[in-house]
């Protein structure tokens, strides 16, 4: 039996080694932890022994149960070739996982949860884009599973018949029981009252750092046990409602660019326009010469958020104020057919008609059903046009002559209208024909040359929209459905990796104006019910009209932890206590926590208000209380 613990060790201690060189490619593949000093990653690397142990210890736990069987089978070539094969098959198993995140990090910010396996269907055809893109990491898998099996192999000498004679049976079934405890406490993370969590690498080393500090098995499994909205009791319901109540309504005479008559409005939401891409936003570097020059005649929002680093987690929180505060995107969650309203059913009611088009594949992200939940009005998709003939070969149909049939599209509307439109060019694989792909700046990322694609595509839309009758009386709202890859440190920071672009663009009146108010996509709804003139009660977690909140918060649930930003103030709270308060005006790269001096005015209310926020999300999306009823 000793014997058989030792090479369990050994074993185990192949699969950690394992685990270490991937959190080693994970760090050397995403530039932006390189910013980090070396006590800084210290600290990640070893904490993530933790999270390293604990994975193993679940996905091997067949594994280890055969090392502690007292059996005569051990000595065996088969049952160690047997062993052998189920190593590696969790070996890869593990390795994929820490490598397709990887690469997929640049895009989402975060280590992937079970919401992954709901994205099949998008993923459908791209497989071999993504494989052809990565390629080094798919060569990598192969030469860290080559390396799990030369190792083990090596072990196969340590194996010797033993002689039952001379067992101890007493302290054989002690030991046993000794291994097993030291793996519950190994898959626990250690002896506390709770179990390791994902917002544990949070306080343990600081938020940036925590998709280093986790590993995307131990996510997955954690993801895997989350059972629906933790019920969150931080004050009583009539303290909450004075920090923050969903029930907002708009004053009659509160919009101050206010048309005589309700007009149009077109929400035009750009794939993965982070703020790092837009000149207007960063001193004329960019790729975005269209919209820079639209910018100057717009209310710019300098302060937009998302409230997500997926398009499934943006789409509601831009449509219906419905952000995810929870590990599962609100449309995948056990909460999707919940009763749920939008800017397209509130403006149908005051006679607007009422559409959203998205060129990509019907059932993409499940926004048809979504868009009809919400009673958002008429869904077109990749089915619905005309010319497949413009099919990408990935996503759906290029934004350029889509966005000129959305053009075409609203030429047809009979009354005043509310439409939304979500671009696709601007996602990975970035499938430009080589054509137009020359045409534009390459940049430092892949993503630059497209989104240069896309300026010049609204440049387009608009050249031909404002020749038509129903352009001068159309308020136009831009926005993004989150940020992706980033080149700057300050962009890729638990902050700057949600900041958006948010504009106002009405012809009507083209001023100029920088509104330095804190905002998110949540505020979107209230800010389009205003522009046309809807001013009876409806539900948003936006806090931009709210009459009660002491002040303007963009909300985020990112790697189990809570992130409020008022600019400049970004305020970090675990869901038990805040581990995280910063000043962006002298700390840009967030690296001076404020948390452990004496608490400010402007902590103790962001504390209160978010709590607020939370709570009330909880028991409004656990009980579907989420519309006005």
């Amino acid at each position: 039996m000793l014997d058989q613990v030792r090479i369990l060790g050994r074993r185990f201690g192949i699969a950690l080694l394992v685990a270490t060189l991937c959190r080693f490619i994970f760090y050397f593949f995403n530039s932006y932890y390189h910013q980090f000093g070396f006590i800084s990653l210290l600290k990640a690397f070893t904490f993530g022994i933790l999270y390293d142990i604990s994975a193993l210890i679940y996905m091997h736990g067949i594994f280890i149960f055969l090392h502690l069987l007292p059996h005569p089978w051990f000595v065996k070539k088969w049952f160690q070739k047997a062993l052998l094969t189920i190593f590696l098959l969790v070996q890869t198993v593990f390795v994929f996982f820490n490598l397709m995140d990887t690469g997929y990090f640049t895009f989402a910010g975060k280590r992937s949860g079970m919401e992954v396996f709901g994205m099949t269907k998008e993923a459908d055809g791209l497989v071999g884009s993504y494989l052809y893109d990565y390629w080094y990491l798919v060569l990598i898998l192969l030469v860290l599973i080559s390396l799990s099996y030369l190792l083990f192999t090596k072990t196969f000498s340590l194996v010797q018949t033993e002689n039952s004679k001379n067992l101890n049976w007493f302290s054989e079934i002690g030991l046993r029981l000794a291994i097993a405890c030291l793996c519950i406490v190994g898959a626990r993370g250690g002896v506390n009252l709770l179990p390791l969590n994902t917002f544990d690498a949070a306080r343990q080393t600081q938020a940036e750092l925590v998709s280093l500090v986790v590993n995307t098995p131990f996510n997955l499994i954690i993801s895997t046990q989350q059972q629906g909205l933790e019920k969150y009791e931080f004050m009583d319901e009539i303290e909450a409602k004075s920090w923050f109540n969903p029930v907002q309504q708009w004053k009659a005479d509160s919009n101050i660019f206010k048309a005589s008559i309700p007009p149009n409005i077109v929400l035009i939401i750009v794939e993965s326009l982070g703020k790092e891409y837009i000149g207007n936003y960063n001193g004329g570097r960019g790729y975005t010469p269209f919209l820079d020059s639209l910018m100057g005649y717009s209310e710019v929002f300098e302060h937009a958020y998302s409230n997500g680093k997926k398009s499934i987690e943006g789409i509601p929180a831009i449509l219906s104020s419905m952000p995810t505060l929870m590990q599962t995107p609100y449309l995948s969650s056990y909460y999707q057919s919940n009763y749920l309203d939008g800017i397209g059913k509130y403006l149908s009611s005051s006679g607007y008609e009422t559409s959203f088009y998205h060129g990509g594949k019907n059932g993409t992200m499940s926004f048809d059903n979504y868009i009809a939940l919400s009673k958002g009005g008429s869904y077109y998709g990749k089915n619905e046009y005309p010319n497949q003939v413009d099919f990408d070969g990935h996503w759906g149909i290029y934004d350029k002559p889509y966005l000129h049939y959305f053009a075409e599209e609203l030429n047809k509307k009979k009354t005043r209208f509310f439409s939304t439109i979500f671009t696709l060019s601007s996602h990975h694989p970035y499938p430009l024909t080589e054509e137009e792909r020359i045409k534009y700046p390459k940049g430092a990322l892949p993503i630059h040359a497209s989104i240069g694609y896309v300026d010049d595509a609204l440049r387009e839309f608009f050249a031909y929209a404002k020749n038509q009758s129903w352009y001068s009386n159309t308020t136009f709202i831009f926005t993004a459905d989150h940020s992706a890859e980033n080149e700057t440190p300050y962009y890729q920071s638990s902050q700057g990796k949600f900041e958006i672009p948010l504009l106002v663009f009405r012809p009507r009146n083209p001023i100029g104006f920088r509104n330095e108010t804190t905002v998110s996509q949540l505020d979107i709804l209230p800010i389009a019910l205003e522009e046309g003139g809807f001013h009876q009660s409806y539900f948003s977690f936006g806090t931009y009209n709210s009459s009660c909140a002491k002040m303007h918060l963009a909300v985020q649930y990112h790697d189990n932890y809570f992130q409020a930003i008022n600019w400049p103030y970004v305020y970090q709270f675990d869901g038990k206590k805040p581990f995280g308060f910063y000043d962006l005006r002298s700390d840009s790269m967030m690296k001076n926590n404020l948390i452990k001096l004496e608490e400010t005015k402007e902590q103790k209310e962001m504390d209160r208000q978010l709590k607020a926020i939370i709570q009330t999300y909880s028991n409004r999306v656990r009980k579907n209380q989420t519309i006005i009823q």
